[in-house]
């Protein structure tokens, strides 16, 4: 009976979330164009609704990591209980990645960029030292990502 609810719920969910991106996307594609006026590169094509658009995706990437984040801790302290030794394993895992992001924030460049016609607030040493943590962090996992799925399959073999 639980289970019926949870499909049910989970279901409806999807239901609502569905409905509000595509009326999301209607507005951006059907809802027409910025003044000219009001554009910010006049020769370039801007919907009125990007804004909207770009929240959505906060809204829904916000959703995503709070419920991965919670799923995460819910797991462990499971796992702590069930079986101390692989939830720590999945602890250490959680402390490497953390400390990748720490060591790619430390090497990342964070001298100003000159931008021609750019007058932001985002142009700052922090900002870029983030950037490139995320790009540098993503080509790590990458490479370890392939390495992982040339390596693991040797293993087995003998085994």
């Amino acid at each position: 009976m639980a289970v019926t609810k949870i499909h049910r719920a989970s279901r409806f969910t999807l239901y609502i979330g569905v409905l509000i991106t595509l009326a999301v996307m209607a507005l951006f594609y059907l809802g027409g164009q910025v003044p000219a006026h009001e554009k910010i590169a006049a020769d370039m094509s801007q919907p009125k609704f990007t804004d909207l658009v770009l929240y959505w995706a906060y809204i829904l990437l916000a959703i995503t990591v709070i419920i991965l984040v919670g799923f995460a801790i819910v797991g462990f302290v499971k796992g702590l209980k069930e079986n101390p030794k692989k939830a720590l394993g999945g602890f250490l895992s959680l402390v490497g990645l953390a400390a990748v992001l720490v060591i790619t924030y430390m090497i990342g460049d964070g001298t100003l960029l000159n931008i021609p016609g750019y007058e932001g607030e985002d142009n700052t040493s922090s900002t870029l030292k983030i950037a490139d943590m995320w790009l540098y962090s993503a080509y790590i996992m990458f490479v370890i990502t392939l390495l992982a799925m040339i390596v693991l399959p040797l293993f087995k073999r003998k085994k």
